[in-house]
């Protein structure tokens, strides 16, 4: 398995989307630490789309807030610099890859992708954690290496499914078709964006125990939430076999055994906010 190999098969693609500049600026600000408000709503009023999507997202049940917010400044200061940037990052995803080329289910895989961002945001709620849309975004854009893989990869997609159905490992079955792991492949795209190092460590190492200790409760949520997700049957996976969850992930995760039949109740309930933030980007 390589990473070199998923960055030159990032590098190859000709067609790939380019992200924008207005994304750029933002990320850039986001990790200035002399950043204000205004210099991020100067960014942001460039782009009215992306203007008029954050103030229906700060006043959506999403965010659940108590007054109406009537400027894009005013809900920049609300949600904070890092949620702004999230989601002008999933805008930019959904834009690029919402649907795309081949005979695979792309409703069914959104559908999964906001089921695990649905169980994130959940599951960094029960532990206390202030930025739960940040959790939220690393669920939802966790496989997009799988969205890559249906988009650009189609025939050795289909290559992977035939070897799970003779049980090989799902990382197996992808690094003989196409030379890497959808993980690695997202990672490679993730970086060529120049993603947060916490969610390019997410899409990097989710589902497995390597993640690094800098990013480890990040990736831990994460890969519990998709667990819960695949035992829920939202939308569908890759993978027909339930991946194996280690004791150890689900201890980082804070979540104990008897806690996941009230945290499939409490995702359930969250599917409804959060089908409603997919609807305000698209």
């Amino acid at each position: 398995m390589s990473l070199k190999k998923a960055k030159d098969l990032v590098a190859s693609i000709e067609d790939l989307p380019t992200l924008p500049e207005v994304v750029i600026a933002i990320t850039r600000l986001v990790e200035d630490p002399d950043a204000t408000a205004e210099d991020i709503y100067k960014i942001v009023s460039t782009d009215p789309a992306l203007s008029a999507t954050m103030l229906k997202l700060v006043n959506s049940a999403f965010y659940g807030m108590s007054r109406l917010v009537t400027s894009p400044e005013q809900a920049i200061r609300i949600l904070g610099f890092v949620t702004v940037r999230n989601i002008a990052l999933a805008a930019f995803v959904f834009d690029a890859f919402l649907t795309g080329k081949g005979r695979f289910n792309y409703k069914a895989f959104w559908l999964r992708s906001i089921g695990t961002a649905a169980a994130a945001k959940v599951l960094a709620h029960r532990l206390q954690i202030k930025e739960t849309a940040e959790y939220f975004i690393y669920g939802l854009l966790r496989d997009m290496g799988l969205i890559l893989m249906m988009q650009y990869f189609a025939d050795e997609l289909v290559e992977t499914g035939k070897s799970l159905e003779k049980g090989t490992s799902l990382a197996d079955a992808q690094d003989a078709a196409i030379g890497c792991t959808h993980n690695e492949l997202g990672a490679a795209l993730a970086e060529k964006w120049d993603f947060p190092p916490a969610l390019i460590s997410v899409i990097r190492y989710h589902s497995t125990a390597d993640a690094p200790e800098e990013f480890r409760m990040e990736t831990a949520v994460t890969t519990c939430a998709a667990a819960v997700v695949t035992v829920l049957e939202i939308g569908e996976s890759v993978d027909p076999k339930i991946c194996v969850t280690t004791p150890e992930t689900w201890e980082t995760a804070a979540v104990e055994p008897g806690d996941l039949g009230a945290v499939m109740d409490e995702v359930l309930a969250e599917m409804d906010n959060s089908r409603s933030f997919i609807k305000l980007i698209r």
